[in-house]
């Protein structure tokens, strides 16, 4: 992939790369910083709770704890046996004694535990009475600062009192307890003593660590002065005066620096003993846990990058390839406009290609509209000659053409103008005629009309929509109109033929041919219009075979139309048959059938041998001769088909030739050719564009053009002069055309090819 990726270097290819990129990363960033920022939170969020959890936990180990001694000092306020007047008797004293020591013993943290009424010199506890100065110097040693406080604490204290008292060991070095001074009677306005309880450091530190476990950092307990009572240090010792400058009331985590170090400060606040609990951590160690998932999550966003970038970049090439491919082969098939366009991407090339496919496609409908009405013709030919092979394209090619017909029941109308349209206003007028008989319509049928170029006349197919009896009115009222239609256009009437009825398109091409049929009888019958269908009623003996299926049959020889012809010999020979007559009419209508095959063929200029005519006329009955008859059909109708083709390519030459010959003249024009040829304009126009593809004005203009540089280049001659020598009038247009072709004027022309003469 990414071989072709470098091989290919298409700006297209990395407009798709960088494209299909910022779609990725778009949602990637932002959807991977939402993800980073929100595990990040949540993490950090749970660290912070966990640590806050550990705190928690200690508070309430330590208010637990508080409550115990809470309630031992209520249990000593409250025994009687530990009143004033009991520890004066020798025998209560030492019964007070036992009961100080068992509440000592019911607490785990309390060191010692001593009782003292204001204003007596005696003190109590477990260990025995001694005097306050005895207890103060011998206990526990007090520096003499924490001695003045005690006393004064011990005899003044009105409510529970817990602060930190530092001793002096026997190392001389210093230790801290915590004394614990609660006033009894409880709840009382008025004391008169004090239930005083010690609790070493060293105690507090170890509950702490036990609830702590393996929590890496300083834990700081702070009373209501914010003294500190105990601490539990597991990283670096810092200053707790340091510490005490932060606001130790506010409850939550904070990030100080602390010895150029950035530290994690969690602190909670003990509603219970109004004491400030504090954890002290370097923050780097506070949030290894969260750096950790950082890390993790980070190598897993760039994984997933990577494989998005990888994905993007096979999607981008294979969404590349169909375009690279088109690309290509519009290199191979079309080199010349890709080498133009080369500095441009695959899309810019694509674009072009299909912009000049679309001129190229408008102007093949433009050539397709010029042509439209020759394939048209084409197309009405082929359904009067028979040939049609696929009925399903036909239908399609009728619906394209816009030849829409009004039902399945078709006759064939042929006007034949005789050869007598021959001065140039008579031209004119069936110039015109032929366009308003291209299509013909009325109330129930619907007309298309072809030039027959060749027999000097038109055919017009016509459908109707009727039924049964309907037909021949229908039949009847359309010849009605278009009589009208020629009468109004010719001074007068042409020849009209009009075939019997039939009903789908296989069947044109027999009324086309009855239709031609029945112009044959125009002067027998001494009427301009005549109906095949009426045509047997001028023959008035019985015995006779039909003289419409005659005409029918000599017809379709004239038309090289072998199906027809086969077609109609067979009834005329299954008439023959049934007549009945005796054997001398038969054999006379035998010989009148064979007369109208060579008669036809003399017509057709065809030559016919002695021994053809001796051997058809040699028949040894009926079947034999219409094998014979059919043998000759098949031979007729071969030869006049090719002669079809070739009159096409005769009359293709004499065109042409004419042109060839004419172009100089200033009066050749379309129309004068047409009407030398005798066929119409369109035809002409349409004819001159299937032989050569240039109109007849380009055909005309090519002509004159070469001989125009033939004559700039071997000739002195003027410019004008040659102008006017090749039948052009308007020297000015004819070189502004000539420049417009060729890029160069005829001056510049003839310096560059021909001689080098001034104007």
């Amino acid at each position: 992939m990414f071989r072709q990726f470098g091989r290919d270097k298409s700006l297209l290819l990395y407009k798709y790369v960088i494209s299909y990129l910022i779609i990725f990363l778009i949602p990637y960033i932002t959807i991977s910083t939402i993800f980073y920022q929100v595990s990040v939170q949540n993490l950090r969020d749970e660290i912070v709770n966990s640590n806050i959890d550990k705190i928690e936990q200690v508070i309430d180990i330590t208010d637990s704890r508080m409550k115990e001694l809470k309630n031992i000092a209520t249990r000593v306020s409250l025994d009687h046996r530990l009143t004033p007047y009991m520890l004066e008797q020798p025998y209560n004293s030492k019964q007070a004694i036992e009961e100080l020591t068992s509440y000592k013993v019911s607490s785990s943290i309390v060191d010692e535990l001593y009782l003292y009424y204001h204003g007596e010199e005696q003190i109590y506890s477990p260990r025995g009475t001694s005097s306050i100065n005895t207890f103060i110097e011998n206990t526990y040693q007090f520096k003499d600062e924490e001695e003045i406080k005690l006393r004064t604490l011990m005899e003044a204290v009105t409510k529970p009192v817990i602060y930190p008292v530092e001793t002096i060991s026997s190392k001389k070095d210093s230790q801290q307890i915590i004394a614990y001074l609660y006033p009894i009677p409880i709840n009382s306005s008025v004391n008169y003593g004090t239930v005083t309880f010690f609790v070493k450091d060293l105690t507090f530190k170890k509950l702490i660590e036990k609830v702590l476990g393996d929590f890496k950092g300083n834990m700081y307990i702070f009373n209501e002065k914010k003294e500190l009572l105990t601490s539990s240090n597991k990283g670096e010792k810092l200053d707790i005066d340091y510490l005490n400058q932060f606001d130790l009331d506010k409850t939550g985590v904070i990030n100080k620096k602390i010895n150029n170090e950035d530290y994690s400060l969690v602190t909670i606040h003990s509603e219970y003993s109004d004491w400030t609990y504090m954890t002290a951590m370097p923050t780097n160690q506070f949030y290894e846990r969260m750096n950790t998932l950082k890390s993790s999550i980070v190598l897993i966003l760039i994984l997933i990058a990577a494989i998005g970038v990888i994905a993007t970049i096979f999607m981008a090439i294979r969404q590349y390839q169909p375009i690279k491919n088109i690309s290509q082969s519009i290199k191979v098939k079309k080199l010349e406009h890709t080498i133009k366009t080369k500095k441009k991407d695959e899309l810019d090339r694509i674009r072009e290609t299909i912009d000049t496919m679309y001129e190229n496609s408008r102007e093949m409908d433009k050539k397709i509209k010029v042509q439209q009405p020759l394939i048209r013709d084409q197309i009405l030919s082929i359904l009067l000659k028979g040939n049609v092979v696929n009925h399903e394209e036909m239908k399609e090619l009728l619906a394209d053409l816009e030849l829409t017909f009004k039902g399945n029941h078709f006759f064939v109308v042929v006007v034949s103008f005789d050869n007598r349209i021959t001065e140039h206003e008579m031209f004119k007028q069936k110039e015109k005629l032929l366009n308003k008989l291209m299509k013909v319509s009325s109330e129930y049928c619907q007309g298309f009309g072809v030039e027959l170029v060749h027999d000097n006349g038109i055919a017009l197919i016509v459908s109707t929509d009727g039924e049964g009896i309907q037909l021949e009115a229908q039949q009847r009222g359309f010849i009605d109109e278009l009589s009208g239609l020629l009468a109004d256009n010719l001074p007068s009437l042409p020849s009209v033929g009009v075939g019997n009825i039939y009903t789908g398109t296989d069947w044109i091409n027999r009324s086309y041919i009855e239709a031609n049929a029945a112009l044959e009888y125009v002067l027998l019958h001494n009427r301009n219009i005549i109906y095949f269908g009426n045509v047997s009623k001028c023959n008035g003996d019985d015995k006779w075979y039909p003289s419409d299926a005659q005409a029918k049959f000599s017809q379709s020889l004239k038309q090289g139309d072998k199906i027809v012809a086969e077609e109609t010999l067979k009834i005329i020979m299954q008439h023959v048959k049934e007549q009945g007559t005796s054997i001398y009419m038969l054999r006379a209508m035998c010989f009148d059938l064979i007369n109208v095959v060579l008669k036809n063929m003399r017509e057709l200029d065809l030559s016919y041998k002695t021994e053809d005519v001796k051997a058809l006329v040699e028949f040894s009955s009926l079947s034999d001769l219409e094998n014979k008859i059919n043998f000759m059909i098949a031979s007729i109708c071969e030869v006049v088909e090719v002669r079809k083709e070739s009159h096409n390519s005769v009359l293709r030459d004499d065109i042409l030739s004419f042109i060839e010959e004419n172009y100089k003249e200033h009066t050749l024009s379309l129309e004068a050719t047409a009407e030398y040829f005798h066929i119409s304009t369109a035809y002409l126009s349409r004819f001159i564009k299937e032989q050569t593809g240039d109109t007849f004005t380009q055909y005309l203009w090519r002509l004159r053009k070469e001989e125009f540089k033939r004559q700039l280049i071997e000739t002195d001659n003027t410019i004008k002069e040659i102008v006017l020598n090749i039948g052009y009038v308007d020297v000015a247009n004819f070189t502004r055309k000539f420049k417009k072709v060729e890029g160069i004027t005829p001056g510049q022309f003839r310096k560059q090819y021909g001689l080098k003469k001034a104007l």
